[in-house]
């Protein structure tokens, strides 16, 4: 990202990204009940409210939120895609550049029943967008992250063996995930149209999609946020 974007901008995102992970640990004893719970609790801690960065272009402002899937029902898209939902950053710059970057993410407890489904979920996350997910493991001596196409090539190592995440969350989304060495420059979910789309050989697939809750994290210049108070003050 640092190819597009000004150093002190990347730096703040990464390190917003990185302090958010590392607090997410503390709620483990109230919402170790089941995955959902895990989710949703450590997904809320990585939001912020605005913040804003000096850049020699201008200022400008972000935040973290998060996106994540409908998992039960009919046509469920977790079911169909294997992703409980996608984390996603999003720059916008003062001369109206767009840049956006995100990752599925399929969530476990550790030591959890569900488990056994990963190696199935994560082949479904990797088809769908290659090197573009994440697996998010939640377990009382820490949370930690494996990108999907590492868990993929443990998998074909040794198939009798489902593999574990190794590093801390916050070092995946602070260290691989925001840098570009996992997850995709491109790929976001359109909360207008209610679809995910995912970069394709030049060019991106559309793919309608149910959601459940929202999580991203954006960036955008103060001009477009003064133009934006100015249209509401009229």
């Amino acid at each position: 990202m640092l190819d597009v974007l000004p150093k002190p901008l990347f730096n703040a995102v990464e390190r917003g990204l990185r302090e958010r992970a590392n607090l997410g640990h503390s709620g483990w004893e109230s919402a170790s009940e089941d995955e959902d719970t895990l989710t949703g609790d450590f997904c809320g801690g990585l939001r912020t409210s605005w913040a804003e960065i000096g850049t020699d272009n201008g200022l400008w402002r972000w935040r973290i939120s998060y996106k994540k899937f409908r998992g039960r029902g009919p046509r469920a898209f977790e079911k169909e895609a294997g992703a409980d939902g996608i984390v996603q950053v999003e720059t916008h710059g003062p001369s109206g550049e767009i840049t956006i970057k995100g990752v599925l993410f399929q969530a476990k407890k550790a030591g959890g029943s569900s488990r056994s489904d990963l190696a199935e979920q994560v082949r479904k996350m990797e088809e769908l967008a290659p090197n573009g997910s994440v697996v998010f493991e939640f377990g009382r001596d820490g949370y930690r992250a494996a990108a999907g196409s590492i868990i993929l090539t443990e998998i074909e190592n040794d198939p009798r063996r489902i593999p574990r995440p190794s590093i801390q969350i916050s070092e995946y989304l602070g260290g691989q995930f925001w840098p570009c060495k996992s997850g995709l420059r491109g790929m976001y979910f359109d909360a207008v149209r209610k679809i995910l789309v995912v970069p394709a050989d030049g060019a991106a697939r559309a793919i309608p999609i149910s959601l459940r809750h929202r999580v991203r994290l954006e960036v955008v210049h103060q001009s477009q946020v003064e133009r934006a108070e100015e249209r509401l003050r009229r």
